[in-house]
């Protein structure tokens, strides 16, 4: 295992160092005040701000901000990840081809960056947990509606990942999204942007909430906007608090 931190780096130092940590297949880390420009589905530009820029060995490229524990910006494994100097900033490129995107982070002033050569074969293990609901909807598709077939699970949108892309037994699209806790209108939101995503080709999408539980708000919520639950009561959690909704969700 190598670790190397460079503390202030110039543009050519980070260079450098991406341009290595590639070549070594190492996981890369900058702290920098950056600004990030995404070509792809959409195009976007994020302003300058400090944030931590990841880089990994299969291509993957995030960009952190100071807080959420997601990225504001990123791109999937499978693609690469470039170096190169530009105007006197060092910048980075993660860009892939199918579909065709591209990541561009110009460093205007690097405070760090580390190479990390990391060794990791573990395999993550879950047990009562969601993973193991998407396994079951995944053989038992009948157990949310008779004749219900799965299509895709884990589709990529732009919005995030739909658990499940089906279609009913006339053949409708069904947008499946399931939580492993009680369902809260938080959920109830993320499947609306999904379902209204994929209505924009098809008016007859059809969204569905699985869960162990629902609030009667949530539900009304579900059944006001021609949306649907599915009770999986037999994947709720006995850890106290973990079905716990908040009070803004009744």
């Amino acid at each position: 295992m190598v670790v190397q931190r460079l503390d202030a780096p110039d543009p050519g130092e980070v260079v450098a160092a991406a341009k290595a940590a590639v070549r070594d297949g190492a996981v890369l880390t900058v702290q920098a005040r950056c600004e990030v420009e995404y070509e792809g589905r959409t195009s976007g530009h994020l302003g300058e701000g400090d944030r931590l820029l990841v880089a990994k060995p299969d291509g993957t490229f995030l960009v952190h901000q100071p807080t959420g524990h997601k990225p504001v910006n990123w791109m999937p494994g499978g693609g690469t990840v470039e170096a190169r100097e530009s105007g006197g900033d060092a910048v980075l490129l993660a860009r892939r081809s199918n579909p065709s995107e591209r990541v561009e982070a110009r460093i205007l002033e690097a405070y760090g960056v580390t190479r990390f050569e990391a060794e990791d074969g573990a395999t993550y293990e879950e047990s009562g947990t969601e993973a193991e609901m998407h396994e079951y909807i995944q053989h038992n598709p009948e157990e949310l509606e008779e004749g219900l077939r799965i299509v895709e699970h884990e589709r990529e949108t732009k919005y995030g990942f739909v658990d499940f892309y089906a279609v009913d037994e006339d053949g409708t699209p069904v947008v499946v999204e399931v939580k492993r806790i009680q369902a809260t209108l938080n959920h109830f939101d993320q499947l609306k942007r999904y379902v209204e995503l994929y209505s924009e080709s098809n008016d007859e999408v059809r969204g569905m909430l699985v869960a162990p539980s629902a609030s009667d708000r949530v539900r009304r919520a579900l059944r006001d906007n021609d949306m649907e639950f599915v009770e999986l009561s037999e994947f709720g959690l006995d850890a106290k608090g973990a079905t716990e909704a908040k009070l803004t969700d009744f």
